[in-house]
Formats: structure tokens, C-alpha cells, sequence
């Protein structure tokens, strides 16, 4: 005959008790970054046309050629970040759970 540990505690265990709904959460901050990831680019935008179309437009100590570099530079940097905020999150979450069990995945992943 095997003993348990504790009495009343069985192998099988108990599902969780779901204390709180996260998808409306995670759907509304999905919607406020969203929301911002374009103000941000349409900012950039709006930087972008006034320095292309005003040619007086430049940096104090850089002439128009080296303003246009900048403005480059800033345009790759935070195009590259608004990327990478949203997809190495994403990424990393999938490599973590690619090390779940069946039984863990099947609870979290949709089918």
C-alpha cells in the first residue's frame, strides 16, 4: 500500500482557480501600443516631410546633406526599435514555450 504525503492530496492535482480574466488586459495594451507605435510614426512622418520639402531645414552646425544623414539615422533607429519591442518579445515567449509539456501547451495555446 503507498502512503501519500499529505492526506487528501492526490497525483493527478487540481486545475487552477482563474481569480482574474487577463485577455481584455492584454487586448487593451495590444490596443494602446498599437496606438502609440503609430503616433510615433506618424510623428516621424511629419519630421520627415518638413525637412524634405522645407530645403532651408537643418541642423545648427550641419549643413543639409548631414541633416538628411541624421534624419536617416533616426528613421532607421526607431523604425528598428518599434520592431524589435514588439516581435523579440514575441520570440522569446515562443522559444520558452516551445520547452513546455503537451499538457501545458494545450492549456495555453489556442486551438
Amino acid at each position: 500500500m503507498r502512503r501519500d504525503l499529505l492526506p487528501g492530496v492526490t497525483p493527478d492535482g487540481t486545475d487552477p482557480n482563474i481569480v482574474f480574466q487577463s485577455r481584455p488586459v492584454i487586448a487593451t495594451a495590444r490596443r494602446r501600443a498599437a496606438l502609440r507605435d503609430f503616433v510615433d510614426l506618424l510623428l516621424l512622418a511629419g519630421v520627415d516631410a518638413l525637412f524634405i520639402r522645407w530645403s532651408h531645414a537643418h541642423i545648427p552646425m550641419l549643413d543639409r546633406a548631414e541633416t538628411m544623414l541624421v534624419l536617416a539615422i533616426v528613421n532607421v533607429a526607431l523604425i528598428g526599435y518599434v520592431w524589435s519591442v514588439r516581435t523579440l518579445p514575441r520570440w522569446r515567449a515562443r522559444r520558452l514555450a516551445a520547452t513546455w509539456s503537451p499538457a501545458e501547451r494545450s492549456r495555453f495555446v489556442r486551438s
